[in-house]
């Protein structure tokens, strides 16, 4: 796995990725959670609790980060920045109720932290690319109004382990969910439109 100069308090792997979350986001403002294996999870920013919403249809087209990597003359791969789908996932009603199940993600992950700060270690020997989702929250001890800004911050970070030259892009998809408020049912009553206003 790749290393980091980040501080690192603990570490979890295995199952017990299952039970781990880091709350990204300010005092006050929601949160919006990276999970163990790297999935972005509890998206609790419609005013109200929501522990274990992920926007989206219930089995595609939740939100998910995603790499496509090529080796210089060799065959591309994507996997989605995230570890596998732990076992007790992949089965339920509908099969499995993990969002985005069928898709491939890498092999392994190990998620450090230190909060604010967490990290998500991702490899796979069939990705020519190791990654590293490294996460914070704008947390400055004792100061209120400079721990209470509305952002998270996710960074992807890339590391080649081998002799072969590698290209790469990473895409962000998030599905447009404005009008729910996470309670239930499906994305839907969206209202989108332009709005320009000056002097701001």
């Amino acid at each position: 796995m790749t290393k980091t100069i980040w501080p690192s308090l603990r570490s979890y792997t295995g199952e017990h990725l299952q039970r781990i979350a880091l709350p990204l986001g300010g005092i006050g403002t929601g949160t919006v959670s990276l999970g163990g294996r790297g999935n972005l999870t509890d998206w609790e920013i419609m005013n109200r609790p929501a522990k274990g919403y992920v926007p989206g249809p219930r089995f595609s087209g939740a939100p998910f980060l995603c790499l496509r990597a090529q080796p210089i003359g060799g065959e591309a791969v994507t996997r989605l920045l995230e570890g596998p789908v732990p076992a007790s996932e992949i089965q339920g009603d509908f099969g499995s109720v993990a969002p985005n199940h069928g898709w491939p993600r890498f092999r392994e992950a190990r998620f450090d932290t230190a909060y604010p700060l967490g990290q998500v270690h991702l490899q796979d020997p069939t990705v020519p690319l190791q990654g590293r989702l490294e996460a914070f929250n704008p947390f400055v001890p004792a100061d209120v109004e400079s721990s209470s800004w509305p952002l998270a911050v996710v960074r992807c970070v890339l590391s080649n382990p081998g002799p072969t030259a590698v290209r790469a892009s990473v895409c962000l998809s998030v599905p447009n969910f404005v009008g729910h408020d996470g309670s239930e049912g499906e994305c839907a009553g969206n209202r989108n439109r332009r709005r320009h206003t000056k002097n701001v």
